[in-house]
């Protein structure tokens, strides 16, 4: 009987350790990434590492470290603050995991043609003017210049790729790009309530959060182009819902 109440009490112990474990490396969540395992951990631990959160050892294991780590991200590029690996973080995190699957704003997101000195001269000047600088103003788009424009679009809620795509040139550069932004589907009642809730966290009232945009949207609106460097047209278009809402921009329309 003695034997058997310490084996019991040996089995208690060891599911109290483990069981626990178990279920913080599978990161059971609504929404969560498929096929999770210790190789994509690996590799969001060093991303993590390498944008200066630091996930504590990167061996593939998720543990409180890394989840600590995670919601500081998730705080810093304005996602859900869980902790948890969902997909739209591994979006933001390791978005060369998702190129197989061609997003809505693909075209938006294409790169320039950095050959081209009289796109990229004006936008080495404008960056040097905004603070960021390029180095030399030269049209040759070298590792200064990429590393400029990563921190303007860090600064200005673009994605912070380094690389001169329309949506970045139409934020630094304006007058250089002739057509208008791609205006959004304004009936989808779903999608304008959950932009009027962004504006309200951000500090741009929008009135009452009903899916319609009215004057006190747009003007909200206008008043967040104006202060992220964007069109200042008062509308809904596709530049201006990648920088408010920038769980879009792998194209994750929830």
């Amino acid at each position: 009987m003695k034997r058997l109440l310490v084996m019991l009490g040996i089995s208690l112990l060891v599911a109290g350790v483990f069981l626990p474990l178990y279920s913080e490396a599978r990161i059971p969540t609504s929404g969560q990434v498929q096929g999770l395992d210790q190789e994509l951990i690996r590799d969001v631990q060093r991303q993590l590492k390498g944008l200066g959160f630091n996930p504590g050892a990167v061996d593939g294991n998720y543990g409180e470290q890394t989840a600590a780590a995670l919601r500081a991200y998730q705080q810093a590029y304005r996602l859900p603050v869980t902790g948890r690996l969902d997909e739209a973080t591994v979006r933001s995190l390791l978005p060369e995991r998702f190129e197989a699957s061609r997003a809505p704003f693909e075209a938006s997101r294409a790169p320039i043609d950095l050959s081209n000195r009289e796109v990229i001269r004006p936008a080495q000047q404008q960056l040097k003017a905004l603070g960021f600088n390029p180095g030399a103003v030269d049209g040759n788009f070298g590792s200064q210049t990429a590393a400029a424009l990563r921190a303007y679009q860090h600064a200005y809620r673009l994605q912070d790729t380094g690389k001169l795509d329309e949506v970045t040139l139409r934020s630094l550069l304006p007058e250089q790009v002739s057509t208008s932004p791609a205006p959004i589907d304004s009936s989808d009642r779903k999608l304008i309530s959950r932009v009027q809730i962004q504006l309200r966290t951000l500090g741009f009232d929008p009135g009452a959060v009903d899916g319609d945009i009215g004057q006190q949207t747009e003007a909200a609106l206008q008043a967040y182009q104006h202060a992220n460097r964007l069109p200042e047209t008062g509308r809904l278009d596709e530049v201006t819902l990648l920088s408010l809402l920038p769980q879009m921009r792998q194209g994750a329309l929830r």
